[in-house]
């Protein structure tokens, strides 16, 4: 028969896409694993790590700005000086070897606060960055949750969908066994080859589904997926209410952070800009040593200790211009946190009702699901004594298989919704627990 040659086919296809291999040490792969193995090798946490230490670097340089500098100048060559007294002397066409050296330490003691805001701003600059990189290891350890759920969830659906067979197949050949007895309809026994067929058509549905996911999650963690551990519901994990997520998101979330850092940086920088109204007041200590330079006939030291002073009085308005441009990046930084925020109190109302929605699917699901199978079973022995058809037991088997299927749709959606909590709190790696050195080692 065709369907007793296509369903082993079918379930040797199962057994090679759906059974995981088997995993190491204790069996199954926790989420916290699962994680882990994602954020440690993303491409994206490492440009983050980069990033943060190129503003690292920036910052030390900055800090260096407030120490002395020491400048080292000399000369040495060949100089033939025409001037009144060597003219005067006859030495106006000779040539001598003559040397100038300098050393000069300068201090800065006052620039307008420049060096300062220039230090501030790389602290702002370097905070923020700080901040990106945990949003992205937040973000990218979401998406991994995500697709350690899947997987998870199409493997239950392919079993499902197995079992769902198995209940067709069941029936079918009860009905082979009447129509050959001389008892049953041809018809019906056609309508359960139907509906066979169509139950392995939805198994190859779930099989392909979860060949996408476990491809995902090679994606996100650069493993196959193997024996991957299934969540439980875990309570602590529910907030309180609306407003205590919003509170915490809106103080925590690591892209509030860096937006705010970035307004703190631009706003160091209009004050860099500002600084150029004022003097520079440096101390100078020098040392100047020369040997027959400018015709003379003997050496020359010149030690000064000098207090320096430089102002621009008039850059035709450079300073002006780059003042107002200072302002508008502050503005605009502050609108772009504006718009962060109010994006993240979006995140936050959509994931509540998401919860909320997923709690109530679960438990009219759960109900549903029940009353189902005990539909079934009695339309079952209904069936058998005669009383009722067998579209009415096809429906039934079909209902129960839909309700299983719905019911572990919201079951998945309810728990990845808590970790997506977790995410907008900016709490989502330290809620599992995970080491920074598994995502802040920066690569060689």
């Amino acid at each position: 028969m065709k369907h007793s040659t296509l369903i082993p086919l079918l379930m040797a296809l199962v057994m090679t896409v759906a059974t995981p291999a088997r995993a190491e040490i204790d069996g199954t792969t926790t989420l916290k694993e699962t994680v882990v193995d994602a954020v440690r090798q993303h491409p994206q946490i490492k440009a983050m790590l980069f990033n943060r230490e190129a503003v690292s670097r920036d910052l030390s340089a900055a800090l260096g700005r407030f120490f002395p500098s020491l400048d080292l100048s000399s000369q040495y060559g060949f100089q033939q000086y025409n001037s009144s007294t060597a003219r005067n002397l006859g030495t106006e066409d000779r040539t001598r070897t003559a040397s100038d050296s300098s050393l000069t330490l300068t201090q800065n003691v006052f620039d307008g606060m420049g060096r300062l805001s220039t230090y501030q701003g790389s602290k702002a600059r370097l905070e923020s960055a700080e901040n990106r990189l945990f949003d992205m290891v937040d973000s990218i350890a979401l998406s991994a949750i995500r697709a350690h759920f899947d997987v998870v969830r199409t493997r239950r659906l392919v079993a499902l969908a197995q079992s769902n067979i198995i209940d067709h197949q069941s029936v079918l050949e009860s009905i082979a066994e009447r129509v050959a007895g001389g008892a049953g309809s041809k018809a019906d026994e056609m309508q359960a080859r139907g509906r066979v067929a169509r139950a392995e058509t939805t198994l190859i549905t779930y099989v392909g589904e979860l060949r996408a996911s476990e491809a995902e999650y090679v994606r996100q963690t650069g493993k196959m997926p193997e024996a991957l551990a299934e969540q439980e519901f875990n309570p602590g994990y529910v907030p309180v209410s609306l407003d205590q997520v919003l509170e915490t998101s809106l103080a925590d979330n690591p892209k509030i952070k860096a937006r705010k850092a970035d307004v703190e940086a631009v706003t160091q920088d209009r004050d860099v800009v500002r600084s150029s109204y004022y003097p520079d007041i440096d101390i100078k200590v020098s040392s100047r040593y020369t040997d027959h330079h400018d015709g003379s006939a003997t050496y020359l030291r010149d030690d000064r200790a000098m207090l320096a002073m430089s102002w621009n009085l008039f850059s035709g308005g450079t300073d002006y211009q780059s003042s107002q441009a200072a302002g508008a990046r502050i503005r605009q930084a502050q609108e772009e946190l504006h718009d962060t925020t109010d994006e993240l109190t979006r995140q936050v109302a959509t994931t509540w009702a998401e919860y909320n929605t997923a709690v109530g699917q679960v438990d009219k699901h759960q109900e549903a699901l029940q009353y189902s199978i005990e539909s079934r079973d009695m339309y079952l022995m209904q069936f058998n004594v005669g009383q009722r058809s067998l579209l009415d037991v096809l429906d039934a088997i079909n209902e129960v298989f839909s309700n299983s299927v719905l019911l572990e749709t919201a079951q998945s959606n309810r728990d990845f919704t808590l970790y997506k909590f977790l995410n907008l709190q900016g709490r989502l790696v330290k809620t599992l627990e995970v080491s920074e050195s598994a995502y802040t080692t920066l690569p060689q």
